[in-house]
């Protein structure tokens, strides 16, 4: 695997290096996991403590840099979620060769339909059946007596853009999927990788049709999502839960084990206690609508 010294990856993100600058830096990782042979980034204060102390290196504000006294390579940038997005843009080419050096293990008993596409580094586990006009990227897993169903797309990227004076920076996503035993995802679902890590699917969770799993998202065992449902970045549903038709789920949020989220329900907190929810205003005619909403605000 290719890599790139700590004072050059400074250059290309326009940053300032400190410490080693001869570091060789093979992967851009979560900060929780980095090793030392990675970079990671820190956008917030509240990321510090949690970050691995065996990271390589760290892009960061000079203000983040300073309450790091564990670490000793930096990459000092004013937005660190820039620097982050175009760093994604160097490292994945070795995401790239990684994926494509890899043959996709096939387990026993597989069932292929037409047109459907499996790409290289995969695992695909024993007795699962994926129907036509499938589409899986590389870097997933799925495990044994798993369906997946037509139209259906496993790994694709997350939707991940940084802004700058420029427009939108893409972030390149570098992780996965893994998919346990016994799921079953509908038809023209998407399920995205993760952006550093996995989206993970766990055993016995039921997908329906038109369903959105958003990048470095977690679904507990046994979860059971309705039809035209869909969750952003890095939300952690628990195990048990039932997600009715058309609910819509914001990011970087945990909904606890047992929950019964109703139809059309926006989730916008973390739901941190089993039980049912909902928030859905029954439909009525506009001007009683804008009516009642006038007397909420009140």
């Amino acid at each position: 695997m290719k890599s790139i010294t700590l004072g050059k990856l400074a250059n290309i993100l326009g940053g300032t290096p400190e410490g080693l600058l001869e570091l060789k830096l093979t992967n851009l990782q979560d900060s929780k996991t980095c090793d030392t042979q990675s970079i990671c980034y820190l956008k917030d204060q509240k990321f510090c403590e949690s970050l691995s102390k065996d990271a390589g290196a760290v892009i960061a504000t000079k203000e983040l840099a300073e309450q790091l006294v564990n670490n000793k390579n930096f990459i000092i940038v004013d937005d660190p979620y820039l620097a982050y997005s175009r760093a994604s843009n160097v490292f994945y080419q070795n995401y790239k060769q990684q994926n494509s050096s890899q043959k996709t293990i096939f387990g026993k008993n597989i069932s292929i339909g037409k047109n459907t596409v499996i790409n290289s580094n995969c695992e695909i586990g024993d007795n699962v059946v994926i129907h036509d006009n499938v589409s899986i990227y590389s870097c997933t897993k799925i495990g044994n007596n798993s369906i997946i169903h037509s139209g259906t797309v496993i790994g694709s990227d997350g939707f991940g853009y940084a802004p700058s004076d420029q427009g939108w920076n893409k972030i390149e996503h570098l992780g996965g999927v893994i998919i346990g035993n016994n799921v079953e995802i509908g038809a023209k679902s998407t399920v995205d990788r993760g952006a550093l890590g996995s989206t993970v699917i766990e055993d016995g969770v039921k997908i329906d049709n038109h369903v959105h799993v958003a990048h470095n998202s977690f679904i507990g065992e046994n979860t059971a999502i309705a039809g035209q449902s869909g969750m952003a970045g890095s939300v952690k549903i628990g195990r048990n839960c039932q997600i009715a038709g058309q609910v819509g789920i914001v990011g970087h949020i945990e909904i606890a084990d047992n929950v019964i989220v109703m139809a059309k329900t926006l989730v916008t907190k973390s739901l941190k206690e089993a039980g049912v929810y909902s928030g859905v205003m029954p439909i009525q005619k506009h001007k009683d609508s804008l009516k009642f909403v006038a007397k909420i605000k009140k």
